[in-house]
């Protein structure tokens, strides 16, 4: 007997290729949806008429191209349609971003962090209150809040479970059902970076890109795999922790229990923390960079060798997988023009040269805000999903 298609399922599959379609694509002609999306036009026509009906899509009128006749329509995401919520959680400060459904960004804020769960927590919906607030269009009502999305730098099981967050010090905690009591709403949590690289799919530089690395580094360094136009998570969902691989045997401590971890020489902390061992007091990367400008040479140093660190670990993973890119996000991106001469050396110097040949390296195009960016995609993600099994 053959299997029941799961009809439903069917159609949520086709609506949400009309939705990336048109948010790729403002001011869509209607036309133009079925060669984009491959769906014939009964059932393209079906969606659009449905999700205008829900609110999702608006219609208006396309600027003319002196043609005569009846004026053309376009098609678009509404504004109206409703508000998604990212956020980064990190143990100093937590990054929250709204944005459209169709990714634009609306409002953003920064607000203090706390490695005390319940404070974190606290402190992360005020902050949602407060940016969400602020989102309220002039003289109108905030849309309705349709996902938040949450990155956080921690080793995330497959059931959304954070098995293990060193810079946090959190450790085996249930933090969707946590997050969603404490916020009174849906949430898709998920591993910083990987929200991250979802992020880069869908807005940044990687849009159409089958197999990529991304980078980054905050309290800590991420690597996001996208493989075969994919997120590949590993088997128990943790695959892509550049950030402990060793690249200093025996050498600093590192939060995971081990020593001479990637991140320890790499994350923005493990960075300000060595400046001012060699007394040079730095905020922020924002002032790391601005010193290096100025040609301070233990800064330099810093970062160069931070540079070095990276591309003996990249090529590790450009070996085993054959990426044809490698973005680096996150706050590695305000740092970017002093790593990357020595990254490109240690890459040059481990990476097998038929697979580096070819290697394009990009610095982010969503900056810093990657992370928050990533939370936009999990909310979006979520709220698109598909309702239960196709089959």
């Amino acid at each position: 007997m053959l299997p029941r298609v799961n009809s439903a399922a069917i159609r949520r599959l086709n609506m949400v290729r009309v939705f990336h379609a048109l948010r790729e694509n403002p001011s869509c002609a209607q036309r133009d949806l079925s060669r984009l999306t491959g769906l014939d036009k009964a059932t393209t026509s079906a969606i659009v008429a449905q999700m205008i009906e829900e609110g999702l899509v608006e219609r208006t009128e396309a600027p003319r191209a002196r043609r005569i006749g009846r004026p053309e329509t376009a098609l678009g995401i509404a504004p109206s349609a409703g508000l998604l919520v990212g956020a980064r959680l990190e143990p100093g400060t937590i990054r929250i971003v709204t944005a459209t459904l169709a990714g634009t960004v609306v409002e953003q804020g920064q607000f203090p962090g706390s490695t005390d769960l319940a404070t974190a927590l606290r402190r992360l919906h005020e902050g949602i209150d407060a940016v969400v607030a602020a989102s309220r269009p002039r003289g109108g009502t905030v849309p309705p809040l349709r996902g938040i999305g949450v990155g956080i730098p921690a080793l995330m099981d497959r059931e959304g479970r954070l098995v293990l967050a060193p810079n946090l010090g959190w450790r085996d905690t249930p933090i969707r059902p946590l997050l969603e009591e404490a916020l009174g709403a849906p949430v898709h949590v998920d591993n910083d970076t990987k929200a991250a690289a979802m992020a880069e799919r869908l807005f940044g530089a990687c849009r159409g890109v089958e197999d990529f690395v991304y980078l980054t580094g905050h309290s800590g360094v991420g690597g996001g795999l996208f493989l075969g136009g994919r997120l590949y998570r590993g088997a128990q969902g943790f695959a892509g922790e550049i950030g402990h691989l060793t690249v200093v045997p025996g050498g600093r401590p590192c939060g995971c229990g081990k020593r001479g971890c990637l991140e320890t020489y790499v994350s923005e902390t493990s960075i300000l923390a060595q400046a001012g061992e060699r007394g040079r007091a730095l905020p922020d990367l924002w002032a790391a960079a601005a010193a290096a400008r100025d040609g301070d040479p233990v800064v330099r140093s810093l970062l160069e060798t931070a540079g070095a660190h990276l591309g003996i670990a990249l090529s590790h993973m450009v070996n085993l997988t054959n990426p044809g890119l490698v973005v680096l996000g996150g706050n590695l991106s305000i740092v970017a023009e002093f790593v990357l001469p020595t990254l490109n050396a240690a890459l040059d110097e481990h990476a097998l040269e038929p697979l580096r040949r070819d290697l394009r390296l990009l610095v982010s195009p969503l900056g810093p805000d990657a992370v928050p960016m990533g939370g936009i995609a999990l909310a979006m993600d979520g709220f698109l999903s598909v309702p239960g099994p196709i089959l």
